[in-house]
């Protein structure tokens, strides 16, 4: 390996969904097949809402379990389009406690509610649980999909990492641990 030097603009990270897509697909341009893994590492480039977009963009999500500390509100807006567009069906939100907790203290934008408002019209559920794991589960009409990520639902311009896959037998697992011991 060569040496690399990377230079980035100071400045604050402007969300923009569409910048994110375009940045995942110069990477990679199709869903990998089974049993592939794909490792990606962000410099605030791209988060985790813009894989949901490019998955969404190729199959139908017909359930998505998203385990994260928090759900920022234009991420739950770009959730909920997806939706309205018909690319997406259920969803169940795994989040920290310190979510609800802000909201009911004050301390924050409001997250909480607006995603409890928008699971509510979109009859999508939220469970509320000492939760910092960052794990996406996609049931799609092309098979089941996971990544596993350091990135939150939410703006962050932080350095992230992405382990990207088709493997059912990882879902299922994640999904025994997210949604029946966690429902327990």
């Amino acid at each position: 390996m060569e040496n690399e030097i990377i230079k980035l603009k100071k400045g604050r990270y402007r969300f923009h969904i569409i910048a994110e897509l375009t940045r995942i697909e110069n990477l990679d341009k199709e869903l990998p097949e089974d049993f592939e893994v794909r490792k990606y590492v962000s410099c605030g480039g791209f988060s985790s809402i813009g894989f949901i977009k490019f998955i969404a963009d190729r199959t139908f999500i017909k359930e998505l379990t998203v385990s994260t500390l928090r759900v920022g509100k234009k991420h739950l807006q770009v959730l909920d389009v997806l939706h309205n567009q018909g690319k997406i069906g259920k969803i169940t939100f795994i989040v920290g406690g310190i979510m609800k907790n802000d909201s009911e203290l004050g301390k924050s934008y409001g997250y909480y509610n607006d995603l409890i408002k928008v699971c509510e019209k979109n009859d999508w559920k939220v469970i509320v649980k000492n939760n910092h794991s960052k794990i996406l589960l996609f049931d799609t009409e092309k098979g089941k999909f996971v990544i596993e990520t350091s990135s939150n639902l939410n703006e962050n311009p932080n350095m992230e990492q992405f382990s990207f896959e088709k493997n059912e037998k990882l879902y299922e697992f994640y999904e025994k641990f997210l949604l029946k011991e966690v429902t327990a």
